[in-house]
């Protein structure tokens, strides 16, 4: 039996030299796995979005660990829908960010101005800034710069390098709602790292965002009673670990803690409450508690409730079926005691099917 001639293929075929092979093949592979990748992307300062807000993120010293990056993420995923910009005042150096006085207020300068051109451009659409470690000094330092008569929403202090003895209080004259700062006793940076080479304001104390933030002697009363209506002071506890906040220096930039814990506080909702959360109205006069101190806590009922810093955790004065010292003491006296603190229901964050935080 003839064999039959082998039929060509109708479709032409490349020449030699419009081939891909080896390294330009995988080379090409990448590329269009990275297009596809980036179509889905979220473009955070789409024009629409200016429309109905604007968070301004900042970045630590040195600006390279992509916390922006993962705090824009959380803050898309909890709901926030307005203008979500990255204000790049880091030089890239992280102990010449972190102690260059003179170039970074010039930087807050900068912040401020642009603050107030979208507040005049967009009135009544709300303002807030996010930023962590060395970028909190901006914050503040723009906040004080901001022209009379402009006030933004609110400020969130992440791990805040401002020393603890910084006042506040011009800063939170120009926020109508809250700063929100929140802190780890356990952030190795803010205990070891800056206190060897000095809070950003070069102050020479603790970092706020390590002990938290009180009034110095010399602040007026009506910074102190600045300090009492605007300023929450948030404290890592242990049970943040389930939202991928494990007490390090960049911990609350896990997009989960920001999902959870922050974006609610830039839409205006009461986020849920974890053990160590201090609440409106916490921060006194007194000086920050330490290891072993008492420190009061006003929580939203009025009463005043005690709690016992022990270290590396904070612990509530009273927990869930005992009564406290202080407790007992006010049931003596005829005193309703305080309420057990509210706790966190952790079976909430994974309530939506196959998403874990």
């Amino acid at each position: 039996m003839a064999r039959q001639p082998r039929r060509r293929s109708s479709i032409p075929s490349l020449p030699e030299s419009a081939r891909l092979r080896g390294p330009a093949l995988v080379a090409a592979i990448f590329l269009a796995a990275g297009l596809a990748a980036g179509c889905g992307q979220v473009n955070y300062t789409a024009p629409e979005r200016y429309d109905r807000g604007l968070v301004v993120c900042l970045s630590g010293a040195g600006g390279m660990m992509g916390e922006c990056d993962r705090i824009r993420d959380g803050l898309a995923s909890g709901g926030v829908d307005r203008a979500i910009e990255v204000f790049d005042w880091s030089r890239g150096d992280v102990l010449s960010d972190q102690t260059s006085v003179a170039n970074n207020h010039r930087m807050a300068a900068a912040l401020a101005r642009r603050l107030e051109s979208y507040m005049i451009e967009h009135p009544g659409c709300p303002v807030h800034v996010v930023g962590i470690s060395a970028g909190t000094g901006l914050i503040i330092w723009a906040l004080e710069d901001l022209q009379p008569g402009l006030q933004v929403e609110g400020a969130v202090l992440m791990a805040s390098s401002l020393d603890t003895k910084y006042n506040l209080g011009p800063a939170l004259a120009k926020v109508r709602d809250h700063i929100y700062s929140f802190g780890s006793p356990v952030d190795p940076v803010l205990s070891l790292g800056v206190t060897w080479a000095g809070t950003v304001d070069r102050g020479g104390g603790l970092a706020g965002g390590l002990v938290g933030f009180s009034p110095p002697d010399t602040a007026s009363d009506a910074d102190k009673d600045l300090y009492k209506q605007k300023l929450s002071l948030i404290t890592w506890w242990p049970g943040d670990w389930v939202l991928g906040n494990t007490g390090t220096h960049l911990g609350s930039t896990s997009p989960t803690f920001v999902r959870v814990r922050i974006a609610p506080l830039v839409m205006g909702k009461a986020a849920p409450k974890a053990e160590g959360d201090s609440g409106p109205n916490a921060a006194t006069g007194d000086a920050p508690a330490g290891a072993g101190t008492d420190a009061s806590k006003q929580n939203r009922s009025g009463r005043t409730e005690k709690r016992r810093f022990y270290g590396w955790m904070v612990r509530p004065g009273a927990s869930a079926g005992a009564a406290s010292p202080s407790a007992a003491t006010g049931q003596a006296a005829g005193r309703r005691p305080a309420p057990a603190p509210e706790r966190i229901d952790e079976s909430a964050f994974f309530a939506e099917s196959g998403r874990l935080p």
